[in-house]
């Protein structure tokens, strides 16, 4: 009797420290990316057409800001004939336009492919810019029923603030300068990751 009554004590007693000694956990949970997914805010957003029938030497793609400091984790392409196609993120200054980040994505016909690239940071009140260079078809997405898209588009922490391209060889890289709200071709993309 006295060896079970030692032991319950001692269990007690055990249990009791255990119980006194465990330290909370707080567990991170990073915020989820968010994908611009140019081409699904287009479709979502407005009645369109879009057919794949583009071609010819341009660099072009979309003038955007963020809503919150954040992060570019991936760039992407959709274009509608497989291949490989430079993706370039620009910042966008009142006179200057400076490449921050590239990718060569290797993608399927018509399958958006995003890839990683190093953590590019990003903030409100500045502008940047993604584009793509092809030379090849390219989605072309028209307003239904009216003449031009309306700007600004926002997508999540995202706001698409228009659509630009420019006749361009592939190298040197040549920002996009001309400015179109009557159709938009492509697609460049990328994911966002908000701080």
């Amino acid at each position: 009797m006295k060896t079970k009554l030692f032991i319950a004590i001692m269990l007690s007693a055990i249990l009791f420290i255990d119980v006194s000694c465990k330290k909370t956990e707080t567990i991170y949970t990073a915020p989820s990316p968010e994908s611009a997914s140019l081409s699904t805010t287009y479709l979502v957003n407005a009645a369109t057409t879009v057919t794949a029938t583009g071609s010819g030497n341009y660099e072009y793609g979309f003038k955007f800001s963020v809503n919150r400091n954040g992060k570019i984790t991936k760039l992407g392409s959709k274009m509608p004939t497989a291949g490989s196609y430079r993706v370039t993120l620009w910042e966008v200054g009142a006179s200057t336009q400076t490449v921050i980040g590239q990718a060569t994505i290797t993608q399927g016909a018509g399958i958006l492919t995003l890839n990683s690239i190093t953590a590019v940071p990003v903030t409100t009140g500045k502008d940047y810019f993604v584009s793509i260079w092809s030379n090849t078809n390219w989605y072309e997405i028209r307003p239904l029923g009216v003449s031009s898209f309306t700007y600004p588009i926002t997508t999540g922490s995202v706001i698409i603030k228009g659509y630009q391209w420019i006749g361009a060889p592939q190298t040197p890289i040549v920002f996009p300068t001309n400015n179109d709200n009557s159709y938009v071709a492509g697609l460049a993309d990328f994911e966002f990751q908000a701080d």
